[in-house]
């Protein structure tokens, strides 16, 4: 069991949190046609959706209600009220997700209660699904963020059991996976003859939208969520999703297969196996060549990772998947993951410390000269800079680095190509350091 040590800083000096906030609004435009509302004051969306349009390099829609101070003081359901009403009648949306913030948490609004007394007040706008969740931006961290919102998202949209349908299987996702990764789940496991109602799916903000949309253009179909009842299992893939499979599995007697990750050997293996269970089937000749392209991947790349010491830093989905694969697959050490929040589990990792603080803390706990690699969002590259390690670019944000959203990493084909770009990198360092020329050579 690691070590688990919560940093006790009166400031976070390099920053890797992200507010709850901004993972409901990730999750929210996961729906098709839908529009995220922030109740707070306009700076709160603003830099979310600067944050956003960075990492993804797309248009994306959000919407404020804009609290003033005095609006803060005197309640802002009036401001709740004018917004839903302008992006209902200008936007057109079926779907709008109502994200508190910590200026409407602190004050204490009832934001739930308001949209019940604009359900009432405003019958013409019935048509609209509105959902409300809860995201005070002083606790918690992203992870908590879209872990909230989608099964606030399900607890909403879901009412009463259907009959089963046998080919279909809710798919719940999470949000280290990407556009690639998702891609690659759903060809797998229609494969195997099975319909996947994926949720959410991030995939909207994949680039596919030709023109300017002021709400999202693709994403998971409100139909296809009120759908999801029917199913005969879930998958759901990552902590941050796990809540929402219980309550399939609570309320609509919905079996739940959970995996932390899907990177690496062994966890797609138990999904291959799990799917020809299910359908009988042996999986296609396409998923047999991959896993043998990616066995060769790590026998050619162990010479370099195997051994080699590693700090991760992210959001507790990213952390699982990275650290166990590292670790019991190639054979890597990670002396030290980073998380901004606490996750359940994340102490029982292989890994040396679990520090719950920001990136600061990489210097503060470790010797960062027997780093041989970094692995963590963009912010990350500062520490990386300071100990001379080479740094890999994975989690949110990214934006100095363009496609890679539609990279992959999950499965025999995302493993493969992850490894092979781990191993470049620490293959790059070697080479850069063969010719450096020691002090005492140059003295001569």
């Amino acid at each position: 069991m690691a070590e688990l040590i919560r940093s006790s800083k009166a400031c976070s000096v390099y920053p890797l949190k992200m507010s709850q906030p901004l993972g409901a609004v990730y999750a929210i435009l996961g729906v098709k046609n839908s529009m995220p509302i922030m109740h707070g004051s306009q700076g709160c969306a603003a830099f979310a959706k600067t944050f956003l349009t960075r990492h993804f390099w797309e248009n994306i829609p959000m919407q404020t209600t804009a609290l003033s101070e005095i609006v803060t003081i005197m309640g802002g359901d009036e401001n709740l009220h004018t917004a839903l009403k302008n992006v209902i009648e200008k936007n057109k949306p079926e779907f709008v997700g109502v994200v508190s913030t910590g200026v409407s948490e602190t004050r204490g609004d009832d934001t739930e209660g308001s949209i019940k007394m604009f359900r009432e007040l405003y019958d013409e706008y019935s048509h609209t699904k509105i959902v409300f969740v809860s995201t005070p931006d002083y606790v918690g961290s992203f992870h908590e963020g879209y872990s909230k919102a989608v099964s606030s998202i399900l607890r909403s949209l879901l009412r009463a059991p259907m009959k089963k349908s046998p080919n279909q299987i809710n798919l719940l996702i999470s949000y280290s996976m990407t556009a690639k990764d998702i891609d690659a789940i759903e060809e797998l496991i229609k494969s195997f003859g099975f319909k996947p109602v994926i949720f959410p799916d991030m995939r909207s903000l994949d680039g596919q939208a030709k023109a300017f949309s002021s709400i999202t253009k693709y994403g998971t179909d409100i139909r296809d969520i009120e759908m999801m009842p029917a199913s005969t299992i879930t998958i759901a893939i990552g902590e941050s999703v796990r809540e929402a499979g219980e309550y399939l599995e609570k309320k609509f007697m919905i079996p739940m297969f959970y995996y932390d990750s899907l990177i690496g050997l062994e966890n797609f293996d138990s999904l291959i196996s799990l799917l020809i269970n299910l359908s009988g089937k042996e999986p296609p000749e396409s998923v047999k060549r991959w896993r043998d392209r990616l066995l060769d991947a790590m026998v050619d790349s162990h010479f370099y990772l195997t051994g080699k010491k590693v700090v991760v830093a992210g959001e507790p989905d990213f952390l699982w998947g990275m650290a166990n694969f590292l670790t019991k697959e190639m054979g890597a050490e990670v002396p030290l993951i980073v998380s901004p929040t606490y996750a359940d589990g994340l102490e029982n990792l292989p890994v040396g410390k679990v520090i719950i603080g920001d990136l600061e803390d990489i210097l503060l706990h470790i010797d960062g000269s027997d780093i041989d690699l970094l692995i963590g969002n963009t912010n990350l590259r500062h520490i990386a800079k300071e100990i001379k390690a080479p740094h890999y670019r994975v989690g949110i944000p990214i934006f100095d680095r363009l496609g890679h959203f539609l990279k992959g990493y999950i499965g025999y084909e995302g493993t493969a190509n992850l490894v092979f770009e781990l191993a470049n990198l620490l293959m790059e360092r070697d080479e850069e350091a063969s010719y450096h020329i020691p002090e005492h050579i140059k003295r001569r």
